[in-house]
């Protein structure tokens, strides 16, 4: 089966500048994605995007090439931004949008409060990153109750939204269990390479 987005909806306060002129501001129209997570393929997409280890995540998840280009036709497309959504504390959802603009393609992290305009605390752009989150922060995150995500899920998918800093010695614990979690396979040498990337952004 190939994965598909879901319906279309806005995030108040998250724009773009609306066709066909580019010369208005609109609210962004994305299209859940939610279903994703369930394919290997993702994992290996999203592992490699935004954390650059994409010949570990091969290793670790043996997807074929068909199905990994399937799921980049679905996340990269320009038409229809995905957005996975997890929810975080009440109302509050983090929205992690593919943001699949000509030139200016990233995935930003959106904090969705009612009543609020949304506020993108984190993104990962082609050039570079801008992240808003301690280890201790994301462990909470990624504990808190969720009927459809699972806690390694979670874990993940936030991931590239810590900023950077020191981690315990036990974050590659952490990572080994939830990379089991979600069928990673060959995970020492995937989460070896996670945790340079963590180290390097404190440098």
């Amino acid at each position: 089966m190939s994965p598909a987005l879901g319906p279309a909806f806005t995030i108040p306060g998250y724009t773009t500048m609306s066709p066909p002129g580019y010369d208005v501001e609109c609210d962004a129209t994305v299209h859940a994605a939610d279903g994703v997570v369930g394919y290997p393929a993702f994992w290996l997409h999203f592992l490699s995007g935004p954390l650059g280890a994409h010949r570990e995540s091969e290793a670790a998840f043996g997807v074929q090439a068909a199905d990994y280009d399937a799921m980049c036709d679905v996340l990269n497309d320009p038409e229809r931004w995905p957005a996975v959504s997890v929810r975080l504390d009440g109302e509050v959802w983090l929205r992690i949008v593919y943001r699949n603009l000509e030139d200016e393609a990233g995935l930003d992290f959106v904090e969705d409060r009612p009543g609020r305009p949304a506020k993108v605390v984190a993104s990962v752009e082609g050039h570079g990153f801008t992240s808003a989150m301690t280890w201790a922060e994301l462990l909470a995150a990624a504990a808190l109750p969720d009927e459809r995500l699972t806690w390694a899920q979670r874990l993940i998918l936030m991931l590239p939204m810590l900023g950077p800093q020191e981690l315990p010695e036990d974050a590659g614990n952490v990572m080994h269990r939830a990379l089991d979690e979600i069928g990673a396979a060959n995970r020492s040498a995937l989460v070896d390479v996670l945790l340079d990337a963590m180290d390097w952004r404190t440098h």
